[in-house]
């Protein structure tokens, strides 16, 4: 029973983030500007306030002392890597099947080139620091902390294709790619219980997968 509260407790504090992002995201290109203020500020409100509730259960994996940085930079480095190599292999083989990117990378593309000012600003902020925020938050604090922790193996696995079913829900290339980002970010924070470096890492790659 405490199983499954847990579950659905998790599945839906993910199901909140998702529909307060999405309000985010779709009000940015609304015409109207008090709506638009009005629902950007109730949306990233919700992402606030679940951001601190989330950031205060996983305070051990904030604030753990670093005693010594040259594994925490090698361990970073290597994740970010991999990261950027399983892209590259992954974007490669979509090109060869007529696929330029995923279906979700697409539609922030065409987001970001349509909007100006504050709002691709805006947008960059979610991208690069939001979102990797509330994912390291959701699918490795929260869900590492909760769920197989004496199976490290199944415990990345599953925290990996969820994940991936969160960006794209039918089995793809796509899905793979996300899978084995969420597979790498997974195992670092397993080998680190560092969110702090898995933040750095995810939203590095992010940063750079908009260039």
């Amino acid at each position: 029973m405490q199983l499954v509260v847990k579950v659905g407790g998790w599945l839906g504090l993910i199901l909140i983030e998702q529909w307060a992002t999405g309000v985010c995201l779709t009000r940015l290109q609304a015409r109207s500007g008090g709506a638009t203020i009005f629902l950007l500020g109730s949306g990233t409100l919700v992402l606030m306030v679940l951001a601190l509730g989330l950031g205060y259960g996983s305070r051990q994996a904030w604030w753990r002392p670093i005693d010594h940085w040259r594994p925490v930079l090698i361990n970073g480095g290597w994740a970010l890597v991999s990261l950027l190599g399983l892209s590259l292999i992954m974007m490669t083989s979509m090109h060869r099947g007529g696929q330029d990117t995923t279906a979700n990378q697409q539609v922030l593309t065409d987001w970001l080139i349509s909007l100006r000012g504050w709002r691709q600003v805006w947008l960059i902020g979610q991208l690069v620091i939001i979102a990797p925020l509330m994912e390291e938050l959701l699918f490795r604090g929260l869900f590492c902390r909760w769920f197989l922790g004496n199976h490290q193996s199944w415990q990345a696995i599953v925290s990996a294709g969820a994940f991936a079913s969160v960006h794209e829900m039918r089995l793809s290339l796509s899905w793979l790619l996300y899978f084995g980002a969420g597979l790498i970010l997974a195992c670092l924070y397993q080998r680190q219980h560092d969110l702090r470096l898995n933040l750095v890492v995810h939203s590095l790659y992010n940063g750079l997968s908009l260039i």
